[in-house]
């Protein structure tokens, strides 16, 4: 029976069943934790990705450059070395010069080094024209994504995205769909030991990589319940990426968080040293505040793959000399994101028709396109309304991040204006987007008319707080404290 104090936070939040309640407070791994074959593309992905080893064929771990899909990659990249394989690599773009997702030049290059095999991570849903080059180069593609879909679906070879399946929880993040596939995997791989070691595949055992895997397998490496050691990942990532922490979102955050505390990373160790945190009682606090930043800032401000090796690295040394960069140049973007906040007031200062408006739109060709999402973050936070940031990548095309404080969906305002840009996708709340340069001076008439358009008789931009409750001196307690801790994270 709970207490008066939490039974009316938990009822705020939608909880009043007492089963409900329990599960919510005291997370079952077993219980919780969705069969991964409810994808409807699970079998066949992991399949691909088992004749893909037999055949020792080049895989190729696609992922996006933030929080989500870097741990992602690591999280596959972990089972691939479990098991001994070799012939694969990690490919996370450059977030400054090649932008969000599959991209045709990399394509290009994977069918020149013979790449057979390409699994994205955190993106791919949107890449039609992306798929299809692949497809042609007899090159398949697993994607593995979470975002929202177009009006069609690339002709990817398997497809894992709870929005597009029946999957029962909707809102996984990217890093948690991978972990779904290499759940699956295992799961496959146990079912199919027999199959392993019977004479019908004595021919393939002959290849060394055969031979590689199969040894790997029966020595006991991808015992039951190795998988668990992942969730140091998959917590990461759902906790950055701010999904909803609610059904197995929940699970994969709680027992993330305990796996966080006592995982062997070390570079991971070393990013907590260098910030003063003891691993031991990491928050969830410390995570999105302090460690996401810093997994983030490897792509804003350098190359996504510092963070990818930070999380990956098995040597102290280079764990060591990786943290204390990533820690540099997260202060340097800060110190980039404060002055463009600057010329940002200064900006709206000038334009009294600002209040008038209904989405706002900013930019200069001298703004750094990897703090943008940051700046519109900024933005949206001081002034309740959507924005739209731009700037100019390496190649001189107008790139940008948008956010929305709610009320209207970013992905939908940009379908009604789909004229205006190149590209873009992302959730209801952030997107990303490419620009044409001569649309870019037109891009907030024409995203104001398209408001206009969407938004219903009833909609306004409201500044509101929210809360659970009114308290008084003497609910701040330690029983109550101790309580509204059970909620973590």
């Amino acid at each position: 029976m709970q207490n008066d104090f939490l039974s009316k936070i938990l009822e705020k939040r939608g909880f009043t069943d007492p089963l409900e309640i329990d599960k919510f407070l005291n997370p079952s791994y077993e219980r919780d934790v969705f069969d991964p074959f409810l994808m409807r593309d699970m079998e066949k992905s992991v399949k691909r990705i088992y004749d893909a080893i037999l055949k020792n064929e080049k895989i190729v771990i696609y992922a996006d450059y933030d929080c989500d899909g870097i741990p992602g990659a690591v999280i596959l990249s972990d089972l691939l070395k479990k098991i001994k394989y070799e012939n694969y690599e990690v490919y996370i773009p450059e977030r400054n010069s090649e932008g969000y997702g599959l991209n045709l030049e990399a394509v290009e290059d994977f069918r020149v080094r013979g790449v057979n095999l390409i699994i994205t991570i955190d993106l791919g849903i949107t890449a039609i024209e992306e798929v299809k080059l692949a497809n042609s180069y007899n090159i398949d593609v697993i994607v593995t994504d979470h975002h929202l879909p177009h009006d069609i679906l690339p002709d990817a070879y398997a497809i894992l995205n709870p929005k597009v399946d029946e999957y029962p929880e909707k809102m996984l993040c990217g890093s948690g769909v991978v972990f779904k596939l290499v759940c699956g995997f295992i799961l496959f791989l146990q079912e199919e030991k027999k199959v392993f070691l019977s004479m019908e595949l004595a021919t393939l055992k002959q290849s060394s990589t055969a031979k590689t895997f199969f040894s790997s397998f029966e020595e006991g490496n991808l015992f039951s319940g190795w998988e668990k050691w992942l969730l140091d990942m998959a917590g990461l990532a759902t906790l950055s990426d701010m999904v909803p922490l609610t059904g197995e979102n929940r699970t994969l955050a709680y027992f993330g968080l305990k796996v966080i505390r006592k995982s062997p990373r070390p570079g991971l160790q070393k990013l907590l040293s260098k910030m003063n945190i003891d691993q031991k009682y990491l928050s969830t606090g410390d995570i999105t505040f302090m460690i996401t930043p810093r997994i983030n800032a490897a792509s804003r401000m350098d190359s996504p793959m510092r963070a990818f090796e930070l999380l990956a690295t098995k040597d102290e040394v280079e764990g060591g000399v990786l943290a204390t960069h990533l820690t540099k140049i997260n202060d340097e973007r800060k110190s980039i994101v404060l002055n463009i906040m600057k010329e940002v007031k200064k900006h709206f200062e000038k334009r009294e028709e600002m209040k008038d408006l209904g989405i706002l739109v900013v930019g200069n060709s001298s703004w750094r396109i990897g703090v943008l999402g940051i700046v519109a973050g900024k933005i949206m936070e001081e002034y309740n309304k959507p924005v739209f940031v731009w700037g100019k990548d390496e190649n001189d095309v107008i790139k940008g991040s948008c956010r929305s404080p709610g009320g209207v969906s970013v992905v939908e305002l940009m379908t009604v204006s789909k004229n205006s840009f190149l590209e873009f996708g992302g959730h209801e709340l952030a997107g990303g987007f490419s620009v044409k340069n001569e649309e870019v001076h037109f891009l907030e008439e024409n995203l104001n008319k398209s408001f206009k358009e969407i938004k219903d008789d009833s909609f306004e931009h409201k500044h509101h707080i929210d809360f659970d409750l009114k308290l008084n001196f003497a609910d701040l307690n330690i029983k109550n404290w101790t309580d509204l801790d059970k909620m973590e994270p």
